[in-house]
């Protein structure tokens, strides 16, 4: 497992994962608590791992390149 986000992209993905739990637990009701609750759960996994699967098999790489 190649880390493919970069830090841009984790800041990103750690805000949405703050909004989508704000949403769930004060926004909807019923099933979107459940869909907007467990997009920030993804969020916050895929932001703490550096690696996005999604990236992954569309080969995007957000990382900054080391030499």
């Amino acid at each position: 497992m190649v880390p493919n986000v970069g830090i841009t992209d984790r800041r990103v993905r750690y805000l949405l994962a703050i909004v989508f739990f704000l949403i769930a637990f004060f926004g909807v009701n019923g099933v979107w608590q459940w869909v907007f609750g467990l997009l920030g759960v993804v969020m916050v996994v895929t932001a703490s791992l550096n690696y996005c699967p999604i990236w992954a098999a569309l080969k995007i790489n957000t990382r900054r390149k080391t030499t």
